[in-house]
C-alpha cells in the first residue's frame, strides 16, 4: 500500500493541518451573521472532539472576521480562506477525521456571500471587489455526500434517529444550494454585469471585478496571476476553465433538484447546461482537437496551450471522440515529475528590441517574460482536474502515471527539504523560484492533491471498481472513488 510507503509525508500533511486550521472568530464581528448557531445533529459525535484541538486565533486586523472554524492555504503569506483553493483543499479532507471542517468552511462562505453579495477572492476587505474561480456548488455537495457515506459515526444511529438525521441532512443541502443558486446568477450569469462576468450576446461568462473590471484584476480572479495564457488582456476572453465550472454548477444544480424529487427543476438545470455545452464548441478547435479560450472581441480562439484545456473532461462536456483527441496534445504538458500548467511552445518568442527606444524595454521585457502560472511549472490543482478528467474518459494508464510521477516527485522534495511546495519546476523536479513573491511551502492543495493521489492510486492498485455503473460504455464515466 503506497499509504506505508510514503507514511512519512502523509505524517507531515495531517500535523500540517493543525498549523493552518483556525477558531471562529472570538472577537465582535464587523458584519451581522446570518444563520447562527447552527448545529448539526449528534453534531458531538461527527467532529469527534478535534475543535478542542485548534489553538490557532485570527489576530490578523486586514482579515474579515469569520464565525466558523476554517483553514487557509498556508501558515506564512496566505493566511486567509481563499475561494478556490478551499475546493481542492477539500479533497485532503475527505475521508479523513477532519472531514467536519468542510462544513464549517460551506458555513463561512455563506456568511461571506450574505454579507457582500459575493464569494471574496479572499478574506479580507481588499478583495471583495472579485471572486475567484467557482467551486461552492461543488464543495456543497461533496460536504452533503461525505456526511451520508457508510463511515460517517451517524450510522450507528437507526430506526427514526437515522432518518431524522438524513432529512436534516437535506435541509441542510436544500439551504446551502439555494446560496449557491444566488452566487450563480447574480455574480456569474450577471446580466445587469454588476461584476463585469457578462458579455453581450453570449451565454458564455468570462472573468471580471466588481469594482475596477480591467484585465489585471480579471486574470486575479481566475486564480491564474501571473499567467501569459490571456495576453494581459483577460477580460476580453471567455475562458474555457471557468465555463467548464460553471457547467458544473448547472448539472450539480441539477443532481440536487433529483435528491429533492423535483423532476421539473432537475430538467431545467439539466437544459442550461446542454446550453452551455452547445456554446462551448466555439472553443472547440476541430483541426487541432483541442479545447481553448475564446477571444470575443477579435471572434476566434486562442492557441495557447494551458491545462484550462483539459477542464471540458473533467466536467464532462467533451465527447468521446473530443476527449481522444484532446488526449494527443499531452506530451505538451507531461514531464517525468508531473504536468506544467502550460506547453513551452507557448511562451513568449524573443523580441529584437534593438530599433525600439531604451525606454519602453522594461515594459517590454515584462510583458513577454513567463509568469508563475506558465511553463516550466507544475501546480498541483490545475493537473489534479487533468487527472481526473482522464479517469472520467478510461485513460487509467495516463492518469495512473501522471499520479505516479507526481507523488515520487513531491515525495522526494519533501525527504530533501522536509516540506511540501506551492508549485515546482517541471524541467528540474525542484522548487520553483523567481516570480512575484517568495516560494510558498506548506502547502494547502498540494498536500491535498497529494493525499488523493495517494488514496486514488491505492484504489486501482488494489483493482477496486472505481466507477459507479461499469456497465455503461460510453465516456464520460461517474466515478465512485473519493474525488
Amino acid at each position: 500500500m503506497l499509504t506505508e510507503e510514503y507514511k512519512d509525508c502523509l505524517e507531515y500533511i495531517d500535523t500540517y493541518w493543525d498549523r493552518i486550521t483556525y477558531k471562529p472568530s472570538r472577537m465582535k464581528l464587523r458584519y451581522r451573521i446570518n444563520n447562527l448557531p447552527y448545529k448539526l445533529p449528534y453534531g458531538d459525535k461527527i467532529s469527534f472532539g478535534k475543535t478542542k484541538n485548534i489553538k490557532n486565533q485570527d489576530i490578523n486586523p486586514r482579515s474579515i472576521k469569520l464565525p466558523h472554524y476554517y483553514f487557509v492555504p498556508n501558515d506564512n503569506k496566505f493566511r486567509y480562506i481563499y475561494y478556490w483553493d478551499s475546493f481542492f483543499m477539500f479533497r485532503g479532507l475527505m475521508g479523513t477525521k477532519r472531514e467536519w471542517l468542510m462544513q464549517e468552511m460551506i458555513e463561512n462562505f455563506i456568511y461571506l456571500f450574505k454579507t457582500f453579495q459575493i464569494i471574496p477572492n479572499f478574506s479580507a476587505p481588499a478583495s471583495i471587489g472579485r471572486t475567484q474561480a467557482p467551486f461552492f456548488s461543488s464543495m456543497i455537495l461533496d460536504t452533503y455526500f461525505k456526511n451520508l457515506n457508510p463511515t460517517n459515526p451517524y450510522k450507528s444511529v437507526t430506526g427514526l434517529k437515522q432518518k431524522w438525521y438524513e432529512l436534516s441532512m437535506k435541509k441542510w443541502l436544500k439551504r446551502t444550494i439555494e446560496v449557491a443558486k444566488e452566487e450563480y446568477e447574480t455574480v456569474w450569469i450577471d446580466t445587469e454585469n454588476a461584476h463585469n462576468h457578462h458579455v453581450h450576446d453570449s451565454i458564455l461568462s468570462r472573468y471580471g471585478d466588481r469594482d475596477i473590471g480591467y484585465a489585471h484584476s480579471s486574470e486575479l480572479e481566475s486564480g491564474w496571476d501571473m499567467t501569459s495564457r490571456f495576453y494581459n488582456r483577460c477580460d476580453q476572453f471567455l475562458p474555457v476553465d471557468l465555463n467548464s465550472y460553471l457547467y458544473t454548477y448547472e448539472k450539480n444544480f441539477a443532481l440536487a433538484a433529483e435528491i429533492f424529487n423535483d423532476r421539473e427543476e432537475a430538467e431545467k438545470w439539466n437544459k442550461k447546461a446542454e446550453e452551455r455545452k452547445k456554446a462551448m464548441q466555439i472553443m472547440w478547435d476541430k483541426d487541432e482537437g483541442f479545447f481553448y479560450d475564446y477571444g470575443y472581441g477579435f471572434q476566434r480562439i486562442s492557441h495557447y496551450f494551458s491545462l484550462a484545456s483539459f477542464t471540458p473532461l473533467w466536467a464532462g462536456i467533451a465527447t468521446p471522440e473530443q476527449a481522444k483527441r484532446a488526449l494527443k496534445h499531452l506530451p505538451k504538458f507531461e514531464t517525468q515529475y508531473g504536468l506544467t500548467i502550460g506547453a513551452e511552445m507557448s511562451l513568449a518568442k524573443p523580441i529584437d528590441l534593438s530599433k525600439i527606444q531604451r525606454r519602453y524595454h522594461p515594459a517590454i521585457e515584462d510583458i513577454i517574460k513567463p509568469k508563475q502560472w506558465d511553463y516550466p511549472n507544475i501546480w498541483s490543482p490545475l493537473e489534479y482536474l487533468t487527472v481526473i478528467g482522464f479517469l472520467r474518459y478510461g485513460f487509467k494508464k495516463e492518469a495512473k502515471r501522471i499520479m505516479e510521477n507526481s507523488v515520487k516527485t513531491h515525495a522526494r522534495l519533501f525527504r530533501k527539504y522536509k516540506t511540501f511546495f506551492e508549485k515546482i519546476d517541471g524541467s528540474t523536479g525542484e522548487p520553483s523560484v523567481g516570480y512575484k513573491y517568495a516560494m510558498q511551502e506548506g502547502f494547502g492543495w498540494t498536500n491535498a492533491v497529494f493525499y488523493r493521489y495517494i488514496q486514488i492510486l491505492d484504489a486501482m492498485n488494489s483493482d477496486q471498481e472505481i466507477y459507479k455503473d461499469p456497465s455503461i460504455k460510453e465516456p464520460p464515466f461517474d466515478l465512485a472513488i473519493l474525488h
